[in-house]
């Protein structure tokens, strides 16, 4: 701190009777800006499905359980490859040992070969035929994923929509003041958010954002919510 006093002494002559008197520089105050944020949702109706089919096949020989999972998985694919509305994804081969507990101890009881194929498909009503096949090929699990093709071009109509709101509600504010809303200095864009379930958290996150739709969302439709901030220069 002597050092900092001794820099400003020459510069603004401070001099007192008994006690040092110390003088900040005041800072420069700052641009006539104004920041708000804007946000906006969409409901995207999924228009594919992947079915994810784990086929498993289990034996006391590895090779058994091998050949097992590799019939059924051909057949399996055989049948599906021939329906052109479907696109058939397989995958690789995975092995593990399954052990058995007998008074109180653990051996190894079986391996299990599985694998697991991919099925996307656009007509929904056909998902069901694709899970009763795999059923009869050794289907272990199965889960559907739906999901939207179009959810580049969304996310763009999502993010002019949150800017179109935050750009309403700075003119809105500046009226409101009786000041005019200049040029953009910053903007910064929030994360987008998107789920491929609909829960009561989506249905309240709707009410929390700019431009929601009156309408309830589509049963089973893809939530895609984006939000940005914009700092605007008063004038």
């Amino acid at each position: 701190m002597s050092r900092w006093i001794s820099l400003l002494l020459p510069t603004f002559a401070v001099i007192a009777g008994c006690a040092p008197t110390y003088l900040v520089p005041q800072s420069t105050p700052a641009e006539h800006t104004i920041t708000v944020g804007g946000s906006a949702s969409l409901d995207i109706v999924p228009d594919e499905a992947c079915v994810e089919l784990t086929l498993a096949a289990r034996d006391a020989s590895m090779a058994a359980a091998h050949t097992a999972l590799t019939t059924s998985n051909d057949a399996l694919a055989f049948e599906l490859q021939k329906r052109a509305a479907l696109v058939v994804e397989p995958g690789a081969m995975s092995y593990t040992p399954e052990y058995d507990v007998d008074s109180g101890r653990s051996h190894l009881a079986r391996y299990v070969a599985s694998v697991q194929i991919n099925v996307r498909v656009r007509d929904f009503t056909q998902i069901p035929d694709v899970i009763a096949r795999a059923s009869a090929r050794g289907l272990d699990r199965v889960n559907v994923v739906y999901y939207s093709t179009r959810i580049v071009a969304k996310k763009a109509e999502v993010r002019a929509r949150a800017l179109e709101a935050a750009h309403e509600k700075a003119r809105a504010m500046t009226s409101a003041l009786g000041v005019s809303l200049g040029d953009v200095v910053t903007v910064v864009e929030g994360d987008g958010r998107t789920s491929a379930s609909v829960g009561v958290g989506n249905y309240l996150d709707r009410g929390a954002v700019d431009k929601t739709p009156d309408a309830p969302a589509p049963p089973g439709s893809i939530p895609l919510a984006m939000s940005v901030n914009i700092v605007y220069r008063l004038k």
